[in-house]
Order: C-alpha cells, then sequence, then structure tokens
C-alpha cells in the first residue's frame, strides 16, 4: 500500500510540473507560453551548463542551425547617480533565425524569449517575439487570445504612439500583445554565395513583429514603467 501511495505522489508530481511547469531549459524544447507558470525557476530555463564559456554574463541556447546568445544583466533605478539600486535581472536573447522556434502560444511560434527576473531570482514577466509575421498572424493570435480571456482592453505604446497594446488581466497573470511594422528601410539584407565566393543584396520583405508579454501581477509594480532596454521598450503604454 506504501509504495503504491508513493508512485501516485510520483505521478502527481510529474503531471503537475509537465502541465504547469517549464522544466527543459530554453532551446532545448519549445516554452508553451499558455501554461507556462511564473513560478518556474530561472536556473531551469537558463541553467548552469548553458553559461557561455567565451563571454561573460552570457548564456547559449540550442538553435536550428547554430547556438544564440542571451545576454544575463543588472537593471538598476537612479542608475548613473549615488542613489544607485539594482532591482533585477533581464536575461535577453540577442538573436535569432527564421526557423529557430524558442516559444509557443497554441499555432503561433516564436524566435526570441526574454526574461526578467527580481534580484532574488523571481519571474517578473516573460517575452516572447515573432518575427517576420503577417497581418493575418498577428490578428489569428487576437482572436485566439480574446477567445481565451476575453475582451482586451486596448492601450497605446508609450515607445511609438502608433502601436497599439492589447491587454488581457486575470488573477495568474497579465498578457500584453502588441506588434510593429518593419519597412526595412534601415535594413541590408544580403546573399552570400559561398560557392562563387560572391555577394549580392536581397529583396528587402517588410513584415510585422509581435511582441507577447506575460507578466506576474503580484510584481507589476516592478514592471510597469521600469523596463527601458531591448524588447522591453513595447511593453509599456503612454500614460495621459
Amino acid at each position: 500500500m506504501k509504495n503504491i501511495i508513493s508512485i501516485l505522489l510520483l505521478l502527481s508530481t510529474i503531471l503537475f510540473t509537465s502541465c504547469y511547469g517549464q522544466t527543459k531549459p530554453i532551446g532545448e524544447e519549445p516554452l508553451n507560453l499558455e501554461s507556462f507558470n511564473l513560478d518556474t525557476k530561472i536556473l531551469d530555463l537558463y541553467p548552469e551548463k548553458n553559461k557561455s564559456k567565451q563571454f561573460k554574463n552570457f548564456y547559449e541556447i540550442k538553435g536550428t542551425v547554430h547556438s544564440q546568445l542571451v545576454a544575463k544583466d543588472t537593471t538598476y533605478i537612479n542608475e548613473y547617480s549615488e542613489n544607485k539600486k539594482a532591482i533585477g535581472i533581464e536575461y535577453r536573447q540577442q538573436s535569432s533565425t527564421s526557423i529557430d522556434t524558442m516559444a509557443v502560444f497554441e499555432n503561433q511560434q516564436f524566435q526570441k524569449v526574454n526574461v526578467a527576473t527580481t534580484i532574488n531570482g523571481t519571474i517578473k514577466v516573460i517575452n516572447a517575439v515573432a518575427d517576420e509575421i503577417t497581418q493575418k498572424q498577428c490578428d489569428a493570435l487576437i482572436k485566439t487570445l480574446i477567445k481565451k480571456y476575453g475582451k482586451p482592453k486596448k492601450l497605446k505604446n508609450s515607445w511609438n504612439e502608433t502601436f497599439t497594446i492589447y491587454e488581457w488581466t486575470n488573477k495568474n497573470k497579465i498578457i500584453r500583445f502588441v506588434s510593429a511594422f518593419d519597412d526595412e528601410s534601415t535594413t541590408m539584407k544580403i546573399v552570400i554565395h559561398e560557392e562563387n565566393q560572391t555577394i549580392a543584396s536581397r529583396e528587402k520583405e517588410p513584415h510585422y513583429v509581435g511582441y507577447l508579454f506575460i507578466i506576474n501581477p503580484l510584481l507589476k509594480g516592478e514592471v510597469f514603467g521600469k523596463m527601458k532596454t531591448g524588447d522591453f521598450v513595447y511593453l509599456d503604454e503612454k500614460m495621459e
């Protein structure tokens, strides 16, 4: 009887972990954003084994073709004054390829993942970036979110007022989604032909970039208005 109880407890633990927690490091398996547990330990996502041997304060996560670098940075308030104070740690993915899938929300794939924690390592917000997506894909994701979480609040983005932030709130998380149009006017695209040893320009392909944020509601005071780096600039709404 004791063995049966032990087995049942073990099965319950496994089921709980698989349904509510992400135990595999980012890059080894797509992060399921729909069921992501904000109580997940940061070491589960970025374990010591993934620390870069070449670059200090960087991690290397698995990609389809090659590994991608993730920078680990401490963030501060009053950073350039005598009252400088550390308020968190950010893990920001520096690069991506269109064939990588670091995270998913139902059918939508994301090529980048960024995470911000408190100084003690509690996750404040997780951000996933879908690069080179269409307006149709943006609309489909918004419809999926509406179906799951109801009618969203619409906000203007503080970094660019032409961007609309869609926000959903429940007791477990706050979700924000914003898409930005990239006409690639400042992008140089090239094709390298190794056999011919030539370099040619590549046609530009205007597209949208989608930014999905899942925020810990217990720590929203440490998120909103406090994050101004990397892809987190798309998080905040304009204050009236």
